[in-house]
């Protein structure tokens, strides 16, 4: 059976409250007086029982743990016959610790206040010297949010919430480092569930999670990872593996045990330029070894960081054998792309089209319908002549044809335009046709410095009398169709009537010429006749079976064509057809006019891959998402050294440790991947790779915890995104005048 609760009372309990702030003298001779002192200390001995009175007698109250009723007993007045004896109470050692800790504190307090109010008061409450990077820091204030340099704002930023050193209404640590527009979200980006695709930020598991848990509801301040006042040789970049999992529950030993698998790292998208290692390699170079770049360097290079692989330019990697390519060596047609062509037109049934060249027979070239387009009900008329051949309208309705005479008249009127205003009719009706203006070097390398006198010389030579066509179709007067044909000179031919008269002269006597009768007879200057004299013999002036003497050679000078006379790129005039040759390799003018295609539907034309310049044999298309404009990637991947990752990789630290196979113990070619197929759809992220997936074993092999290290921080970075240096807000002033 269990004891009852203890009860704390005078007649069942011998505790003397050593809880209060007095206790009893004799309490360490454990003869201590039952009552005790009272609050003020003052002794409570007396009489150790208050008789009770029952009738006419007195009866002893004191208690069991006292002896019980005494043998006197009371005396005939009712006071108790056993009085204890009076104590000096002492101070119960509770008590004496309250005031030792109070006494502390206050002396403590004083002097604090004594320090802080001396000229050494910054030193009595700095929490530890600052690191090298923070050594030019003078204030606190200039980090804690405190009111100013005094003891109460030391006071307020020791017990209060300044964990995020606010200053000046922002993070403390902003005003000198940039780490992106949300710094103290986790990593510096938005980490919210059912982010769209286009926000990747990790592989599978990173996504997974982002849809399970939301970003956490306080801050990420820079302090819970960044520890000053450490020291100057502190390093406030080190983070250990503990403050990682602080948010990364899913913990292991190490990176050897536990870490998830890398999965298709670091191939996370197709690349941007279209190369196939392993065909060329095995086909390719393979019929041309000696074209076959020795090792992986002929065509990458470390970046300046160290930290990524870069492309060599085109020269180095790709012009010893594409450089052909792009000047049009291996097209069979014009190596110039058509910019302005004058349309073929069936002049037998088109009407009222004023003068047209006969001979031209092409169609308009993406760029001239753009130009076209500007003008309002051009789709209209480009609908209507959809199923049309220009060049034979036997079949065409009266509504086809009068389109095509206003075709015809709209091609004519750009013409003008063009040779009246210069490149800013050009401009004018570019920017008709896009969304926003265009800026000017966006104009510059769209027009390309189109020379005006070569526009001058196309009017000439399509049509010659364009201004006064001009202004009669602008008069409302219908001109009649005239086919032109270029002139060809020919010699002349003689009149008939002046053949028979010479004829005449010949044989008949006239008075001025000589008579059939007197070509056979002889002169009276002693001449010889026809068949006589020196006509057969051997005279000196004429021998009938001597060599005749050749006639001169006249030389013909046979100039080079004009696009050949181009080769190094730029505008020239094909007969009917106004041309741009590319200047080489990244020619500005098409990269600007290709820009311009893909962000358009209407001249996917443009983006054969086989038009002059080759361009997209090798720059990749692609797009954001399906409903996006198609972006042409002009440049390999490049990584800015002012950009972060979530896991990043130190290539010229590793050069040093390769074995004979070098780039190939990590990037291994995938010789059966659908690799080329990859780049028939707009999704960059929809891909298959030419290499096969880093394996961990590899990394492995150093990475561990008593060799390389298997830290988070190594291959891991907290920060993610673009930063650039924070430079110093400096005010620009002017000199003093005379300096």
């Amino acid at each position: 059976m269990t004891e009852r609760l203890q009860r704390f009372d005078y007649s069942s309990s011998p505790y003397h409250r050593p809880n209060q702030r007095w206790v009893c003298g004799r309490q360490a001779e454990g003869d201590c007086c039952h009552a005790g002192p009272d609050a003020k200390g003052r002794c409570g001995a007396g009489p150790q029982c208050q008789p009770a009175r029952e009738g006419d007698r007195w009866r002893c109250t004191r208690g069991p743990l006292q002896g019980g009723a005494c043998a006197g007993g009371p005396g005939s007045d009712g006071q108790c016959c056993q009085q204890e004896l009076p104590c000096r109470p002492r101070r119960s050692w509770k008590y004496r610790r309250k005031l030792l800790v109070r006494s502390t504190l206050v002396v403590t307090l004083g002097l604090v206040l004594l320090g802080l109010a001396s000229q050494w008061a910054g030193a009595l409450v700095e929490p530890g010297h600052l690191s090298a990077a923070h050594s030019t820091v003078e204030a606190c204030s200039d980090c804690h949010g405190t009111s100013d340099d005094v003891p109460a704002g030391w006071l307020q930023a020791a017990f209060g919430s300044a964990g995020q050193m606010p200053a000046g209404g922002e993070h403390a640590c902003l005003n000198c480092h940039d780490v992106g527009d949300k710094p103290l979200s986790p990593h510096g980006v938005a980490m919210l569930p059912g982010s769209p695709s286009g926000d990747r930020l990790g592989p599978w598991s990173v996504e997974l999670n982002r849809a399970i848990w939301t970003a956490p509801a306080s801050p990420v301040a820079c302090g819970d990872c960044h520890q000053e006042h450490e020291g100057a040789m502190a390093d406030l970049t080190a983070i250990g593996d503990t403050q990682c999992q602080v948010c990364h529950s899913q913990r292991f030993p190490h990176f050897g045990n536990g870490h998830p698998a890398f999965g298709d790292y670091p191939y996370d998208r197709r690349t941007r330029i279209v190369f196939d290692h392993a065909s060329h390699l095995g086909r390719h170079f393979a019929d041309e070894p000696e074209a076959a770049p020795a090792s992986c360097s002929g065509c990458h290079e470390p970046a300046v960081d160290g930290r990524t692989m870069r492309v060599r330019d085109f020269e180095t990697s790709c012009g010893g054998c594409h450089a052909g390519d792009i000047a049009g060596d291996s097209q069979a047609g014009a190596r110039g792309l058509a910019v302005l062509a004058v349309p073929g037109l069936d002049l037998t049934l088109v009407e009222g089209v004023g003068q047209w060249p006969a001979f031209a027979d092409g169609d308009l070239p993406p760029m001239g319908e753009l130009l076209l387009a500007a003008e309002p009900g051009y789709d209209a008329l480009k609908a209507a002549l959809a199923d049309v051949d220009l060049l034979d309208l036997d079949a065409a309705s009266a509504e086809q044809r009068a389109a095509a005479t206003e075709l015809a008249w709209r091609f004519k009127q750009l013409i003008h335009a063009l040779q009246q205003q210069g490149v800013s009719a050009l401009i004018e009706r570019l920017d008709a046709s896009q969304p926003m203006p265009l800026d000017p070097a966006a104009q510059r390398r769209l027009t390309g410095l189109l020379p005006m006198g070569l526009i001058d010389a196309a009017q000439q030579q399509w049509f010659p009398d364009l201004a006064q066509e001009m202004a009669a179709y602008n008069a409302g007067e219908t001109l009649d169709t005239q086919a032109l044909r270029p002139e060809v000179a020919t010699p002349s031919e003689p009149d008939e009537a002046d053949d028979l008269d010479a004829f005449d002269d010949l044989f008949g006597g006239g008075d001025d010429d000589a008579s059939l009768g007197d070509l056979f007879a002889e002169d009276d200057g002693g001449s010889e006749d026809l068949f006589g004299g020196d006509l057969f013999a051997g005279g000196d002036e004429l021998d009938p079976f001597a060599e005749p003497e050749p006639e001169p050679e006249t030389e013909q000078v046979t100039g080079a064509s004009a696009e050949e006379r181009m080769a190094l790129g730029g505008w020239y005039l094909d007969d009917w057809v106004l041309r741009y040759r590319p200047a080489g390799h990244a020619d500005p003018v098409l990269r600007a006019w290709t820009d311009l295609a893909a962000g358009r539907q209407d001249m996917s034309d443009w983006l054969d891959p086989r038009q002059p310049g080759m361009c997209l044999q090798c720059h990749s298309t692609e797009r954001q998402a399906a409903d996006a404009a198609m972006q042409v990637q002009w440049h390999p991947r490049q990584v800015s050294p002012h950009q972060r990752q979530f896991t990043e990789f130190d290539h010229a630290a590793h050069f040093s440790l390769l074995g004979d196979a070098g780039c190939r113990t990590c990037h291994e070619i995938a010789p059966d991947a659908a690799y080329a197929e990859s780049f028939e759809g707009w999704d960059a992220h929809q891909f298959e790779s030419n290499f096969q997936p880093l394996e961990q074993a590899v990394c492995l092999e150093c990475h561990q915890p008593d060799r390389a290290g298997d830290s988070c921080t190594q291959c891991h970075r907290y920060h993610v995104g673009e930063f650039e240096a924070t430079l110093p807000p400096t005010q620009m002033s002017a000199l003093p005048a005379g300096s």
